[in-house]
């Protein structure tokens, strides 16, 4: 960001908390709640949090939709860089599996569709990066005692732009509890939900690249999602799969690419 548009958002930042200062009259002992409230949060942390959960949504929403791609959505403050190349998807292999536990929780997921471009051509050597939380709510580098890359991993798509990801059904969990954000949630009248997603990021040659999440119908936070990121262009079905008692299930999503102006 340059200098002069840095220096006007900033311009308009502080007037709006002026302006909000003077419509409510807020007291010189109020304000300086506030502050230590903010010094608290950022000393524990929670500003990255509270800032993703409020404002992470409508950043998204300002950045608009290039025409004919898929909706972008919030990344979130889960994503970890680095995680492990699994190779390319081919249909004369089986699914690919994202790295879990040998008892990995939940039910199991095959989740497959395409990369185009935004008139329809396909995309294969496509990038697509995953990241999910597991059966119980939690990510992996997030949460202790689960491994490393668990449920995350870098998918490259095949011929026709085609991809098949093995995995699990991921579970709706709540914001985490940390006291800051549980106490703004509060105070806003917002309940902690996000409903189950898998977060994917997408490169191609070309292209734009692409941050967003995938849902599932059915979903009972999908129209209340905290962060104000489930949408109804975004949600899949998930299907029971072919085959004995137990195959899980599977889910199909076609991601479209902007290309570079």
């Amino acid at each position: 960001m340059d200098q002069t548009r840095a220096g006007l958002i900033a311009k308009d930042v502080v007037e709006a908390l002026r302006d909000v200062i003077r419509r409510h009259g807020v007291t010189y002992p109020e304000y300086r709640r506030a502050i230590e409230f903010l010094a608290t949060a950022g000393r524990a942390g929670e500003l990255p949090l509270l800032s993703d959960v409020l404002l992470e949504s409508t950043v998204v929403e300002a950045a608009g939709q290039a025409p004919g791609a898929t909706d972008a959505n919030v990344e979130g403050p889960f994503f970890a860089a680095g995680a492990p190349d699994l190779g390319a998807s081919r249909s004369d292999r089986p699914p690919v599996p994202l790295p879990m536990r040998p008892d990995e929780p939940g039910d199991s997921l095959v989740f497959t569709g395409t990369v185009r471009s935004a008139d329809g051509t396909p995309l294969p050597g496509a990038v697509l990066d995953l990241w999910q939380a597991d059966a119980t709510g939690c990510y992996s580098r997030f949460a202790p005692g689960l491994p490393e890359w668990n449920l995350r991993g870098r998918v490259t798509t095949g011929e026709a732009g085609r991809f098949a990801v093995r995995t699990v059904v991921p579970h709706p969990y709540d914001i985490p509890g940390e006291p800051h954000t549980a106490r703004v949630l509060g105070l806003l009248g917002l309940e902690p939900h996000r409903p189950a997603h898998i977060h994917v990021r997408l490169e191609a040659a070309g292209h734009r690249p692409l941050t967003t999440q995938v849902y599932f119908l059915g979903d009972p936070w999908l129209e209340h999602d905290v962060v104000g990121g489930a949408r109804p262009s975004l949600a899949t079905k998930l299907e029971p799969a072919d085959g004995p008692a137990g195959a899980g299930f599977t889910c199909r999503f076609d991601f479209a690419l902007a290309p570079v102006q």
